[in-house]
């Protein structure tokens, strides 16, 4: 069983939504899930996250912020990052921890079907954490947006989720 780490800023919106969205379609017998940020601990997802999520059948109400850290991205085999910038955030933990964190939209173009996470992993190659200064991975936050901007983030986290997670064996 490999361990998938999704990442946002405050792992209150966009990371919980792709956990637990992965969580309830894919279940645990293959891949566990789970996610962190920069900015928070012990804080509940945003309530916006958290009713809109219910209106496609998936619970966050139990949802508690992590802090990203060295040993967390250690312990985990894939880091799928909501924005670019936050894989160079992750770089700054450990030089290990860049060769095994992407940008979730970039992680969907890259994946070949069939693939094993410890496969993809290694086939990241030689990429500078400098490459990610663009803004084109990114997937937008609702935080504190209109209900309609929340309902595109839940539907667009889980269309990269269903993309990458059923390719992954």
């Amino acid at each position: 069983m490999s361990h998938i780490l999704f990442v946002c800023t405050a792992n209150i919106c966009r990371s919980p939504a792709a956990e637990y969205l992965a969580r309830a379609r894919f279940g645990t017998l293959d891949h566990e899930f789970s996610s962190a940020g920069f900015l928070y601990d012990d804080r509940p997802a945003e309530p916006d996250m958290v009713t809109t999520l219910a209106g496609v059948g998936v619970d966050a109400s139990t949802h508690r912020s992590r802090i990203i850290s060295a040993d967390l991205v250690a312990s985990v085999d894939l880091v799928l990052t909501m924005e670019a910038r936050h894989v160079q955030d992750i770089a700054l933990l450990s030089e290990a921890a860049f060769f095994k964190t992407i940008p979730l939209m970039e992680a969907v173009d890259r994946v070949r079907p069939g693939m094993t996470v410890t496969e993809f992993v290694d086939s990241l190659g030689a990429r500078s954490p400098m490459t990610y200064f663009d803004t084109k991975w990114d997937v937008e936050d609702p935080y504190r947006r209109s209900k309609r901007k929340y309902r595109k983030s839940v539907d667009r986290i889980g269309e990269l989720v269903e993309q990458i997670v059923p390719v992954l064996s």
